[in-house]
């Protein structure tokens, strides 16, 4: 074996085990260190009250685990930002919640660049890996970026990992998906911010307003999906007939 294919099977092992770190390592740690409070249904009681025990670098510790939910998708993002609000209103949660976002978006794209497609492929499977490349490749990349990221119930956490072995530039796909996530997160902030302030009228009608949306989202999720598909299809038959 040469020394140039020896490199090459060295690196794309350091590579595999970089990815087996963020995915699986980051989680397992955090569930030795804190315990199950961050993944059972009370998570957003345990993250706050790990907040308000760490209360003078809560406003990092709100950002990282907002970074952890996006690279690693161990914790849904609404307990943080219920947490984000609660402690510090609904504009700075936001600030706190999206900057956490952002960075952690990054950190996905770029990490797939550097690792590729074949350790996306092997680690989340590569039809599924494919089929979000196609769609972000086509010419409605960013629309479907951005409706992926603003409908609940449509899978959404290989988005950025694909994105980053796509043709997509960074910045605009950034753009779609702060701006697609939005709605979602202002929501969770605002359940936050009432509880805090004990208006539970206004808590209960915000919550019941989300669950009615993500449960229709997920009643006609097959819809939706294929709503996204017949998108890409029109782009792609419009393409077809540019070229031809």
């Amino acid at each position: 074996m040469s020394s140039e294919s020896s490199r090459k099977k060295v690196i794309a092992i350091l590579k595999l085990i970089l990815l087996v770190i963020i995915v699986a390592g980051i989680p397992a740690f955090l569930y030795l260190r804190y315990g199950s409070g961050l993944f059972s249904k009370d998570t957003a009681y345990s993250v706050l009250e790990y907040l308000r025990q760490n209360s003078r670098i809560a406003f990092l510790l709100i950002i990282g685990l907002q970074i952890i939910q996006v690279v690693v998708c161990i914790l849904p993002g609404q307990p943080i930002q219920f947490a984000a609000s609660y402690m510090f209103g609904v504009g700075a949660g936001y600030l706190l919640s999206v900057t956490g976002a952002v960075i952690g978006t990054m950190i996905s794209f770029y990490l797939a660049k550097l690792l590729g497609s074949e350790a996306m492929h092997l680690f989340f499977g590569e039809e599924k890996v494919k089929e979000y490349q196609r769609r972000l490749n086509s010419g409605k990349g960013l629309l479907l970026a951005f409706l992926i990221y603003l409908i609940p119930g449509v899978p959404k956490d290989l988005v950025s990992y694909a994105a980053g072995i796509s043709e997509m530039r960074f910045r605009p796909f950034l753009l779609a998906a702060t701006v697609g996530r939005s709605p979602a997160m202002l929501g969770s902030l605002l359940v936050g911010h009432f509880f805090g302030k004990q208006n539970y009228m206004a808590m209960i009608i915000i919550t019941a307003v989300i669950v009615l949306l993500l449960l229709l989202c997920f009643l006609k999720r097959k819809e939706l999906i294929a709503f996204l598909d017949k998108i890409e299809m029109q782009d792609a038959a419009s393409e077809e007939k540019f070229n031809g």
